[in-house]
């Protein structure tokens, strides 16, 4: 059984374009910033990302806490981070 490459692309699944990037993400998700906001049943966000969604250690200090580092894959044109950053309640809803 294989393991999955941690900077493997999500979109593509290989590692041969991927390099190492900060990426930008966003400050507050849906759901913090409008108190009665529900996300859809089956309705994922994949195109973003959210400070509070993170796990402390993976974000850095005021006021650079948006900037994270991750991978970006030059064949696919997208970044990512990888699922260790993100917390437990944000894995399970994907």
């Amino acid at each position: 059984m294989s393991q999955k490459n941690v900077n493997a692309c999500p979109k593509c699944l290989s590692d041969t374009y991927v390099r190492a990037k900060k990426i930008l993400i966003g400050k507050s998700s849906p759901g913090r910033l409008f108190p009665d906001f529900k996300e859809r049943a089956g309705y994922k966000r994949k195109d973003q990302l959210a400070v509070d969604e993170c796990k402390q250690d993976a974000v850095g200090d005021p006021p650079l806490e948006q900037f994270v580092d991750g991978c970006y894959c030059e064949n696919c044109g997208i970044g990512f981070v990888p699922d260790s950053y993100l917390l437990t309640s944000v894995v399970q809803k994907t």
